[in-house]
């Protein structure tokens, strides 16, 4: 009798009577404990679809998974949150609190549901749902049959659905806010403080951190620490998923050829026919943050009647002894569109691939293809480790470590603003690659470069202003460049390497007309270098994009088997190069001497751009020859993009 009473009087009375913001917080805890159990159900129930899952790994996913539970409650959670912090004594009113229950029972419930949803839904696409899903199934009418099929079939789910339910509200009684007498001129001054640090809180949690190198997590963070992409599905939760990607565009697969066709006009699929062995040379890859085409001088001769300098003294020493693509164009404008694009030939067509739902795709990038033969890769990148989501990307690209600012161990170097300064952090990666066995493949990602363009104190005098003040910091970085190949040059390892240099993308803060446009925005520089010179030095206006990096190097090195590229390898004679990119919802593609522009369904405009290069001569109504067949190439090209993306087919079987 007494275990009766006791259990009722816990039932039926609060545990905590407090103020407001103590109550907001035993309420985000209990939502936070409810998105771990859905979790749990959802590896419980999908357990076989994870082979080989230690328990010592999967208790490493499931707090990786606490990141994004934080960020998908606060999802959920932020309009009741600021509700119940409002500095408003209206506040304690029973109306009040009883629209923000139920605002806290419907949002909550519908988060439990799409997770829950997904143990049923997960074995059949190994992607977490997103926003897409009601594009694609928005339009059905027997949604509500189907709805109901399901219940029945899974009718653990239900259960598990109402238990999830009875466990929030009986815990939502738990903490109730008692008004707190206080006079007007202490409790608004305190109440609008708690809720700029509650609101401060919240967007931290949301962005996944507090640093200002912290973008927003996206779906690709998950990918740290994973085995596989399928993995990926224990560390994200659904509401997250969905909100993350509400603003991201629907691929609908394109049918424009027969599969045949396609495959006729335009292949992913590569198989390397030069002849030749194997050469596992090391390759270095140096991504230079924003170093726009338009720096470079040696590149831009033509420019201010030849009078043109540029801001790169030692990149253009290095070009006259390397295989230099004077063409060259970024596929993105992000630096987490560049990674996948350089190091896995995948372009960002629509929407970046690292933040859209496909980057849990099977893909099998650089490092994974020459890890496979025997090859240590690393990739390097000075910012807070997580910063940009580099470290996850690198991960999935097939990288077997990641050195950043924690690895390099030395904060006094830290720039203040993005993280360790290009000249220690690329002294440290030439460095460190002394340690690697041979052949390595090793990328790093400089940042110095970068908004706002900070110059160590040191060098505020020795390197001369520009017209703006990135080219200040693009001297600096050149230098850093400079001795980091000084430093290089003295390894053992560096005459039996291939150098790689290129930008993650270009920047809109460009001097020259010839820049200001949708051709100029992509222009970057992309160099091949051997110490041994055994790719001679060439001065090569063929049209190159980012996307034909891994490729190029493939042929170079002779690599033997087939792979997966949406570029084309450039050592190969027979290929007739193009660029392809997305310019704010338009697509561009370049081929010879013409760029054009295609809507998605047809081509709006043609220019001739090596003589037209501020496109303001639109020539496709005279010359629709060559509109035809180019439109012919990007209708190809894009419906490989979109249906491989949508089918996960993007690696060779």
């Amino acid at each position: 009798m007494k275990n009766q009473q006791f259990w009722k009087r816990f039932w039926s009375t609060p545990l905590i009577t407090s103020n407001a913001n103590i109550m907001i917080v035993w309420r985000f805890f209990v939502v936070m404990v409810i998105f771990f159990l859905s979790r749990f159900l959802f590896y419980i129930f999908n357990r076989d679809l994870f082979v080989d899952m230690s328990n010592a790994h999967l208790g490493e996913l499931m707090l990786r998974g606490l990141r994004f539970d934080l960020a998908g409650a606060l999802y959920v959670n932020v309009l009741n949150i600021v509700l119940q912090a409002l500095p408003l004594r209206i506040r304690y009113h029973n109306i009040y609190q009883s629209v923000t229950k139920w605002l806290f029972f419907i949002t909550n419930g519908l988060a439990i549901v799409v997770n829950l949803a997904d143990i049923a839904y997960f074995p059949y696409t190994l992607h977490r749902t997103d926003w897409t899903f009601f594009t694609e199934f928005g339009h059905n009418n027997n949604m509500l049959a189907v709805l109901g099929a399901g219940c029945l079939q899974y009718w653990y789910l239900v259960v598990a659905f109402v238990f999830l339910m009875a466990v929030m509200w009986k815990s939502y009684g738990k903490a109730e806010p008692s008004k707190i007498a206080r006079k007007p001129w202490l409790f608004y001054p305190i109440t609008l403080a708690l809720l700029a640090l509650i609101i401060g809180l919240s967007v931290a949690g949301i962005r996944g951190g507090f640093t200002r190198t912290t973008r927003p997590i996206t779906l690709v963070d998950a990918g740290a620490g994973v085995n596989n992409p399928a993995e990926m599905g224990l560390v994200l939760n659904t509401p997250f998923s969905m909100l993350r990607t509400i603003h991201n565009k629907v691929l609908e697969e394109q049918h424009f050829y027969s599969n045949q066709e396609v495959e006729n006009i335009y292949t992913p699929v590569h198989q390397n026919d030069s002849i030749g062995q194997f050469q596992k040379k090391n390759v270095v890859i140096l991504i230079l943050e924003s170093f726009a085409r338009e720096n470079v001088g040696s590149m831009n001769q033509y420019l201010d009647n030849g009078t043109y300098k540029g801001y790169t003294p030692f990149l253009d020493s290095l070009i006259s002894v390397s295989h230099a693509y004077y063409d060259a164009f970024a596929n993105g404008r992000k630096s987490i569109e560049a990674m996948p694009s350089v190091l896995a030939s995948i372009p960002s067509l629509y929407q970046p691939f690292a933040i859209s739902r496909y980057a849990g795709n099977h893909i099998k990038g650089l490092a994974a293809l020459l890890r496979e033969e025997g090859y240590q890769t690393a990739f390097f990148h000075g910012a807070p480790n997580g910063s940009m989501g580099f470290d996850a990307m690198s991960k999935l690209l097939g990288y077997n470590a990641y050195y950043g600012m924690n690895e390099y161990g030395n904060n006094a170097d830290f720039d203040g603003f993005w993280g360790i300064k290009d000249e220690e952090f690329l002294q440290y990666f030439a460095r460190k690659m002394g340690s690697f066995r041979q052949p390595f493949l090793t990328t790093v990602f400089t940042l110095s470069s970068h908004h706002p363009f900070h110059v160590p104190e040191k060098y505020q005098h020795v390197f001369m202003e520009g017209k703006i003040p990135l080219h200040k910091c693009i001297r600096y970085s050149d230098y850093a460049l400079r001795r980091f190949f000084k430093t290089a040059s003295q390894k053992p390892w560096y005459k039996n390497t291939i150098f790689i240099i290129t930008a993650d993308h270009s920047l809109p803060a460009v001097i020259h007309n010839e820049y200001k446009n949708g051709l100029g925005d992509f222009a970057i520089p992309i160099i091949f270098f051997t110490p041994d010179h055994s790719l001679p030095p060439v001065q090569d206006i063929r049209v190159m994009q980012q996307l034909n990096i891994m490729p190029t190097l493939l042929g170079y090195l002779h690599y033997p088997k087939k792979y997966f590229a949406f570029g084309a390898d450039m050592s190969n004679p027979k290929i007739v190069p193009f660029v392809v990119n997305d310019d704010a919802g338009v697509m561009q593609y370049m081929e010879g001497d013409y760029l054009l522009r295609f809507d998605g369904k047809k081509p709006i405009g043609l220019y001739q751009f090596r003589k037209d290069m501020t496109l303001k001569n639109n020539i496709l109504l005279h010359r629709p020859d060559i509109a035809s067949r180019m439109t012919l190439k990007i209708k190809a090209v894009l419906q490989q993009y979109n249906n491989r993306l949508i089918r996960d087919q993007m690696i060779v079987k």
